[in-house]
């Protein structure tokens, strides 16, 4: 629970990008893009491109969390 209070921390401060463990990267251009899920152990993401409404992430599968930009990417977890 720690880190994902930790992921929404960040998500507050700068753009980023959450990495899954299927391989797919998901981009939080801003905080409303993502929120805790009501059961508290999973966060749900809404993609500001594609198909999707939302996306809902088990934080046990979140491999790498980067803060992106126009002339970095840094990766933070």
């Amino acid at each position: 629970m720690e880190s994902l209070n930790k992921l929404l921390e960040l998500a507050k401060e700068y753009p980023l990008e959450i990495a899954l463990s299927s391989g797919d990267k998901h981009r939080i251009p801003h905080p409303d893009y993502i929120h805790r899920h009501p059961n508290g152990k999973h966060f749900v993401i809404y993609p500001d491109k594609g198909d999707y409404y939302s996306v809902t992430i088990d934080p046990k599968h979140v491999t790498q969390v980067s803060r992106v930009g126009r002339k970095h990417r840094e990766h933070l977890f």
